[in-house]
C-alpha cells in the first residue's frame, strides 16, 4: 500500500508540475474549455466523491461528439450510478490540437480540466472506423501508453463500446483493454462494481474481474463474449440531456424512439447487430416541453405509436426532425405532421435505382413509391428532397449507375420547382451482415462510377450531387473487416500524420486480403469468436438469396426463430 501511495503522489506532483509549467503557454486551452462548458444547458451533477472515476472520450471533436446520442446516454447512465462519476473528453479542434502538441499539454476532461491519468477508466464510444486513429491520438495526448501491453497497474483501464467496438474489435485490440459488445445499459453497473472491487489490485486481476461481466471481451484473455441485449429499454435514459450551440445539432433534443430494425436490408450493419427491434414507450414528459426534437432510430416510423408521438409533439407547439424515411411509410398524414413540425426537406434512401439491385439488397422500394412519396411531399409544401444511393453494391453494373441518373432526371422533370440533392456513398461489406463474405468493389471502379454519377447529376438543372470519397471508403473497408494485423497500420498512420497508404507500405500489410478476397462459408472470420445473436448460417442463406435476386420478408418479432435474435 505504501508503494501505491508513493506512486500516486508522484503522479499527482508530476501532473501538477506539467500544469504549472504549461499554464502560461496554454491557458487559452483551459479558458476555452471553461467557456464551452458555461454555454451548455442541461448539465447534470457529478459525484466527485464516487469510488470509480470515468473519463468518457468521443474520438472526434466536440461538435461531432455532442451530436452523438449514444455518447450522451452512456454519460448519463454512468453518472446515475452511486459509485461512479463520469467526465467528458474530446479530440481537440484543429487549432487546439496544434497547441496541445506544441506545448505538450495533456488532453483533459471538460468538467474538471483534469488529465486522463487521474481517472480509473478511459472509455471510448466508437461509431466510425475512420475515427480509430483518433482513439490513438487521444490516448497519446493523454500521455498514456498507446499499446495496452505497455500500460502498468496504475494506468487507467481503457474501455471501448459502440457499434465499431461490437461488430469487430480486432483492429483496435492492441490499444483497447476491454470491449463492451452490444448494449451498454446492463453491462455498465456490473463493470463499475467489478472495477470498484479491484481498485489498487494488479492490472491483470482487474481485467479478469471484468471478464466475468456479460457482454465484455478482453483481447489479452481471448475470452468468448456474447452481445449484451437490453430487453427493456424503457427503464434507461432515452434522450440527450446536454445542449450546446457548438454541437452539430445545436438545441435539438435527440430522443431514441426505437432500437433495431427488422427490415432485413442485407447491407445494413445496424439492422443486424441490434436485433430484435425494440420500440421504446415514450412518456408525455419525454415528448412535451421541448422546442425541437430529433427522433432517432434505424426505422423510426416502424414504431407502432410513431404517428401519435409526432402528433403530440406538434400539438404541444414543438418541432421534430428525422434523418430519413422509408418510402412505404410516407403518407399524407405523416408528411403533413412533418411540415407542421418544422421539417423542410424530405429525405429518402432508395439505395439503388433498379428493381434487380433492390432485390439483391432486400430493399422493398419501387420507382412508383419514390414518385408517390415525392408527390405527397410536394402537396404538403416540401420543396427539397434528398435521395441517398450506394455505389459498389454486390452485382452492380454501370447500368445501375445510369439508372440513378435516369431516375433523377425523371423526378426533376416531374417536379421542376423542387430541388433534388443526390448523395452517393460507397458500399462497404460489413461483418455480421449477409455481405460479410463478399468482395468490396475496387477503388478505381468506385471512382469511375462516382465520376459518372457526378457528371450525370450535375447536368440536371434542379439537382445537385455530393457523396463520400471512394478512397476513404476503402480505408473503412479494411478497418471494418481486418484482424489484429491492422493495429500495426493504425500505429504507423498515427506516427506519419494519418497517411494510411504509406502505413500499409511500411508495415507490409496487404489490404487487398481484407477488401478484394471473397470468403467461403467455412472460413473462420476475425469476428467469429463473438456471439452477436445472429446465426451465421442464416446470414449465409441471406447471402445466397441476394445473389439469386430473392427478397426476404421483414422480421416477425417473436414469431420466428430464423436469425436467432429472438431466442
Amino acid at each position: 500500500m505504501f508503494g501505491q501511495y508513493c506512486l500516486h503522489n508522484y503522479r499527482a506532483l508530476a501532473n501538477a508540475g506539467r500544469l504549472a509549467y504549461h499554464v502560461g503557454m496554454a491557458v487559452d486551452l483551459y479558458e476555452k474549455a471553461k467557456a464551452r462548458l458555461a454555454k451548455e444547458s442541461g448539465r447534470l451533477s457529478i459525484n466527485g466523491a464516487a469510488a470509480v472515476r470515468f473519463a468518457l472520450a468521443f474520438p472526434n471533436v466536440y461538435s461531432v461528439g455532442m451530436a452523438s446520442l449514444g455518447y450522451q446516454l452512456v454519460y448519463q447512465m454512468l453518472n446515475s450510478l452511486p459509485n461512479a462519476s463520469c467526465e467528458r473528453v474530446f479530440l481537440p479542434d484543429d487549432g487546439d490540437l496544434e497547441e496541445h502538441e506544441r506545448t505538450q499539454t495533456e488532453v483533459f476532461t471538460l468538467e474538471s480540466l483534469r488529465p486522463l491519468s487521474e481517472f480509473h477508466v478511459l472509455g471510448f464510444s466508437i461509431s466510425f472506423e475512420l475515427d480509430y486513429i483518433n482513439v490513438l491520438k487521444i490516448i497519446k495526448l493523454g500521455n498514456l501508453p498507446v499499446l495496452s501491453s505497455e500500460r502498468g497497474d496504475y494506468d487507467p483501464i481503457v474501455i471501448a463500446g459502440g457499434p465499431c467496438a461490437s461488430f469487430n474489435p480486432e483492429p483496435l485490440s492492441d490499444f483497447i483493454d476491454v470491449f463492451v459488445i452490444g448494449d451498454a445499459e446492463e453491462a455498465l453497473p456490473e463493470m463499475v462494481n467489478a472495477i470498484e472491487r479491484t481498485l489498487g489490485k494488479p492490472r491483470l486481476q482487474r481485467l479478469e474481474a471484468l471478464a466475468g461481466v456479460a457482454g465484455v471481451y478482453i483481447p489479452i484473455l481471448n475470452n468468448k463474449a456474447s452481445r449484451a441485449i437490453a430487453r427493456d429499454l424503457d427503464i434507461y435514459p432515452a434522450a440527450s440531456l446536454i445542449h450546446a450551440d457548438d454541437a452539430q445539432f445545436g438545441d435539438i433534443s435527440l430522443v431514441e424512439i426505437s432500437r433495431g430494425c427488422g427490415r432485413k436490408c442485407r447491407f445494413c450493419l445496424a439492422g443486424h447487430i441490434t436485433r430484435p427491434p425494440r420500440p421504446r414507450l415514450l412518456s408525455e414528459a419525454q415528448i412535451r416541453g421541448k422546442s425541437r426534437m430529433g427522433l432517432v432510430g434505424a426505422a423510426v416510423f416502424d414504431h407502432p405509436d410513431s404517428i401519435n408521438i409526432c402528433r403530440s409533439i406538434v400539438n404541444s407547439g414543438g418541432e421534430f426532425t428525422v434523418s430519413s424515411l422509408r418510402l412505404e411509410t410516407v403518407t399524407p398524414e405523416l408528411a403533413g405532421l412533418m411540415a407542421s413540425g418544422g421539417q423542410r426537406t424530405l429525405t429518402i434512401a432508395p439505395e439503388a435505382a433498379t428493381d434487380r439491385l433492390r432485390k439483391a439488397i432486400n430493399k422493398y422500394s419501387t420507382d412508383e413509391q419514390i414518385f408517390t412519396a415525392i408527390s405527397i411531399a410536394y402537396e404538403s409544401g416540401f420543396r427539397r428532397v434528398k435521395l441517398y444511393f450506394m455505389i459498389g453494391l454486390p452485382t452492380e453494373t454501370n447500368d445501375d449507375i445510369a439508372a440513378i441518373i435516369d431516375l433523377t432526371k425523371r423526378v426533376s422533370r416531374e417536379y421542376p420547382s423542387m430541388q433534388f440533392q443526390v448523395s452517393a456513398s460507397s458500399f462497404v461489406p460489413k461483418p455480421w451482415t449477409p455481405f460479410q463474405w463478399h468482395v468490396m468493389e475496387r477503388e478505381n471502379v468506385l471512382k469511375k462510377r462516382y465520376a459518372m454519377l457526378r457528371s450525370g447529376i450535375s447536368s440536371i438543372k434542379n439537382a445537385q450531387f455530393g457523396g463520400e470519397s471512394p478512397r476513404l471508403a476503402s480505408v473503412q473497408g479494411y478497418l471494418a473487416r481486418g484482424d489484429r494485423s491492422l493495429g500495426r497500420v493504425l500505429l504507423t498512420a498515427l506516427e506519419n500524420g494519418g497517411d494510411y497508404g504509406a502505413a500499409l507500405r511500411e508495415t507490409g500489410v496487404d489490404a487487398s486480403q481484407y477488401l478484394y478476397r471473397e470468403r467461403s462459408v467455412e472460413e473462420i472470420l476475425p469476428w467469429d469468436h463473438l456471439d452477436m445473436a445472429v446465426d451465421k448460417n442464416y446470414l449465409w442463406r441471406e447471402y445466397e438469396k441476394s445473389l439469386e435476386g430473392k427478397l426476404s420478408e421483414p422480421c416477425n418479432v417473436g414469431g420466428c426463430q430464423a436469425c436467432g435474435a429472438c431466442k
